[in-house]
């Protein structure tokens, strides 16, 4: 269609001037290039993934046993909150901020990967407008989503707040969403779409840009229509 032939012309673009910053950087801005930045860039990839590690492991262990094996991280949380309680109010908004940034990157990754849906790269000095306002439209849209699951995950420690009370309780009882509680529907698809998005990326962990000979094609397609 043409809004998929549109999708691969634009991740191809995208692609190619990734390609061109680089090699600026290699030949002519090489005296910019901070060499401590690959290993900041390891270093939020091995904490990324500790924390989808745990998010998973607070999952199985907490939220779909009834009743729950462990506590978990509700227990760790109350542990920092015996001797300060910031740290664990910090520690729940890492974990929470972290579910934001992921919805994020996982929509970046689905436009360079598929085209189905538009790509809205964030980067430095080159972001369009459309790109913030749907990025920020994707970060409100999932905000309630996020907060609704960090309740549930961590009840343990949220108990007697009043998010709890309305997640945990009010929503939670309400006639259409109460079968998706009970069945824990959200839960399993989270686990699976986390289970199928690792498998594809280890199979497939470069971003690759689109075939150019099928974009022309396409491209010439559309112009004799």
């Amino acid at each position: 269609s043409d809004r998929a032939t549109v999708n691969r012309f634009k991740q191809a673009v995208f692609m190619l001037e990734n390609d061109v910053a680089e090699l600026k950087l290699c030949h002519e801005n090489y005296h910019k290039y901070n060499p401590l930045v690959p290993f900041f860039q390891l270093f939020l990839g091995i904490v990324s993934l500790v924390l989808s590690l745990l998010w998973v492991l607070q999952i199985c262990l907490f939220v779909l046993p009834s009743p729950p094996i462990t506590g978990f991280l509700n227990n760790y949380f109350e542990w920092f909150d015996s001797w300060f309680g910031l740290f664990g109010v910090l520690s729940v908004a890492v974990f929470s901020l972290y579910l934001q940034a992921c919805v994020v990157k996982g929509c970046f990754k689905l436009g360079v990967r598929f085209f189905f849906i538009s790509l809205h790269p964030m980067k430095k000095n080159g972001t369009y407008m459309n790109s913030f306002l749907f990025n920020l439209g994707l970060i409100l849209l999932c905000s309630l989503p996020v907060v609704q699951f960090s309740t549930q995950a961590f009840s343990d420690y949220a108990r007697f707040t009043d998010v709890n009370q309305i997640f945990g309780v009010q929503v939670k009882y309400l006639r259409f969403f109460e079968y998706f509680w009970t069945t824990n529907a959200f839960i399993y698809a989270i686990l699976g779409m986390a289970g199928l998005s690792a498998i594809y990326l280890v199979l497939k962990p470069r971003d690759r840009p689109a075939d150019p000979s099928a974009l022309k094609e396409s491209l010439r397609q559309n112009r004799r229509r």
